[in-house]
């Protein structure tokens, strides 16, 4: 392996960029003795040069600081941004974050930070602020002193009149609580008979014996919200469609199913020839 390929190599495997002499360490194994550092520095000035790796000037303009790497500027920024969030024992400040970038990766702090937090690598609190964490806080780690305390004084004035009286741990664990799931809704599985009786209601309205199919998914609806559940088209539309299989119904085909609603589309019962079924009938 080349020098050069073992940078390569080296600094693709880096999350982070690296200074030279990060870099000769790592890629000294693999190469020997050519990896001296002055070396390793002019194969880095050529892969910069040439276009193949980054360079990004850190440290102060006293003493600057090369970094390497064959990511984009954005990425580095975003590389960077995670490195301090997450090595931080509490939330930071937006602007302060910005300012411990390198300044060459400033410009990318916004785009670098939207990043981490569509990937779940950072949350943003906003506000004036814009508190950055590392994951998603707790509702009570934004309370502060200032805010218990306050909240304290609530609880005294309110448990005069409460039995038995609220602690602020209680408080804390309601904040913290995750709320009940949504009640997981039911489809009301109809029987033949339910679909005669439908057909017999709507039949008597009707100046034809075919009933669109649209029409009896309304009664099956309103059959379902009565159970204290809910109406699933594919289901009437599997029952009509086996009933019709097995020679129990007739159904008559719609010509232009492209000109219905999506919702009525959705209920159409393929047919042995020809389009498919819109209206039906029981066969007497």
């Amino acid at each position: 392996m080349t020098l050069e390929h073992a940078i390569q190599d080296a600094l693709s495997r880096s999350e982070l960029p690296l200074k030279a002499a990060e870099i000769a360490k790592i890629v000294k194994p693999a190469v020997g003795r050519t990896a001296t550092p002055k070396t390793v520095a002019a194969a880095l000035e050529a892969l910069s040069s040439s276009g193949v790796l980054s360079c990004i000037i850190a440290g102060t303009r006293s003493k600057p600081q090369p970094l390497f790497t064959p990511h984009s500027l954005e990425t580095s920024a975003a590389a960077f941004l995670k490195h301090f969030i997450h090595a931080a024992s509490k939330e930071q400040q937006a602007m302060k974050l910005k300012a411990k970038l390198p300044a060459g990766l400033q410009p990318f702090f916004e785009a670098a930070l939207d990043h981490l937090v569509a990937t779940g690598a950072a949350f943003v609190l906003p506000g004036g602020k814009r508190l950055v964490f590392a994951h998603k806080p707790q509702p009570s780690q934004l309370l502060d002193a200032t805010l218990k305390r306050s909240l304290q004084k609530v609880l005294q004035t309110v448990n005069s009149v409460r039995t038995p009286p609220a602690t602020l741990d209680d408080l804390i664990a309601w904040l913290d609580a995750a709320p009940p799931p949504p009640p997981v809704e039911t489809v009301c599985i109809p029987e033949e008979s339910e679909l005669r009786a439908w057909y017999d209601l709507d039949r008597l309205r009707s100046s034809t014996v075919m009933i669109p199919i649209p029409q009896t998914f309304a009664r099956y609806q309103a059959w379902a919200t009565e159970h204290g559940s809910v109406a699933d088209s594919q289901v009437l539309r599997s029952l009509i469609e086996t009933l019709y299989n097995n020679g129990h119904l007739l159904l008559e085909p719609c010509e232009r199913p492209q000109d219905l609603p999506d919702h009525e589309r959705a209920l159409l019962v393929p047919m042995s020839l020809g389009p498919p079924g819109y209206s039906w009938c029981w066969i007497s």
